[in-house]
């Protein structure tokens, strides 16, 4: 779908849900598509097949917020389906940027000492299946084949796990992009992987940004002495991290023919998972 066909379903769903909107502007609109009306609303427009996704990130925002856990607001209660697409609506926070190590410790060690709701229906955390995004990758078959034994190796790594903590209810993915800094408090966005999970998935989704991504080591440090572990002295940590770097590896892969940057940085992060550029810090950048 282009850039202007999902403006365009963004507007025949505030049509639908009665949500002013006499301007939409994207925000970033590749897979789950972001967008920001002229009214104060951020509309979010899902994959087709994602339905279920939707509800149920709107139903643990307003269970995060009723339990002092800031989230932003669904603006209506349940989503509509526009052309097979889930959208969702939601307060603009602004553009406050993303909250620091600190205050990010501070949510998600709130998130996990939470007691797991019985009443969402919230999914257990799982391995991703990582054979459609390997098939969707714009490489060889050489390089796929190679994608799918290390998928393979990873799926091992992950089943021999020895979880150091009982699993809580975890954000899923609170990397800098999906939280936002109000004049109120930091805020956690993007809720659609919100799950019951192990919370050193989180913790080390954090630490990875600063081993694996741009993000400075500084940013690290201060979140762990903040969250009061350190998640990279667990002897489960590098499948984690694996994980993650393979997912992000696939998801650069899948949108390679979007630019020149976009293409670099897709094999590079591939050269890299393939031990052609040393050890970690790789310092990948967005594609």
């Amino acid at each position: 779908m282009t850039d202007v066909e999902i403006v365009e379903l963004a507007r025949r769903a505030c049509v639908s849900a009665a949500v002013p909107a006499r301007r939409i502007s994207p925000i970033r609109l590749r897979d789950n598509a972001m967008l920001r009306t002229d009214d104060h609303t951020v509309i979010r427009v899902l994959q087709r097949g994602q339905l279920d996704i939707a509800v149920r990130e709107l139903r643990a925002a307003d269970w995060l917020r009723s339990h002092r856990v800031r989230a932003p607001e669904p603006l209506v209660p349940d989503p509509v389906v526009v052309a097979g697409r889930p959208v969702t609506f939601w307060e603009d926070l602004g553009g406050g940027g993303p909250v620091d190590a600190v205050e990010t410790a501070a949510l998600l060690r709130g998130l996990h000492r939470l007691r797991v709701p019985s009443h969402l229906g919230l999914p257990r955390f799982g391995l991703p299946d990582f054979s459609a995004p390997i098939a969707r990758a714009l490489v060889d078959d050489e390089a796929k084949a190679w994608l799918t034994t290390h998928a393979t190796q990873l799926a091992r790594r992950w089943d021999e796990i020895d979880w150091p903590t009982p699993w809580c209810v975890i954000h899923g993915d609170p990397s800098p992009h999906n939280t936002v800094a109000t004049t109120h408090g930091g805020h956690m966005v993007d809720l659609e992987r919100c799950c019951i999970g192990p919370p050193e998935w989180d913790q080390a989704t954090i630490a990875f940004q600063s081993d694996t991504l741009a993000d400075p080591s500084a940013r690290w440090y201060a979140f762990r002495d903040a969250y009061g572990a350190d998640v990279t002295r667990w002897d489960g940590y590098p499948v984690l991290r694996d994980i993650r770097s393979l997912e992000l590896c696939l998801f650069a892969l899948r949108h390679a023919a979007v630019s020149a940057h976009a293409r670099h940085q897709a094999d590079y992060r591939l050269a890299c998972l393939r031990g052609q550029h040393g050890n970690r810090p790789w310092r990948w950048v967005a594609p």
